[in-house]
């Protein structure tokens, strides 16, 4: 079993790039505009996306 340690190391690392660039980042992999649209809308449900504010980090959801 690995030690907390070791998973906090991993899970603490964010990537930062602009919202544009996780649309294009994702619409290369995806098939179409549709695939691309729900690809998004699953990061947003997930909490996967977060932005940097002036109070700290907020996780985006859709509404």
């Amino acid at each position: 079993m690995k030690s907390s340690s070791t998973t906090k190391k991993y899970t603490s690392k964010i990537s930062t790039i602009s919202l544009g660039d996780l649309v294009a980042a994702v619409s290369s992999y995806a098939q179409n505009e549709r695939e691309t649209i729900a690809a998004m809308q699953d990061l947003f449900r997930r909490g996967s996306v977060v932005a940097q504010t002036a109070q700290g980090r907020k996780r985006l959801r859709l509404a």
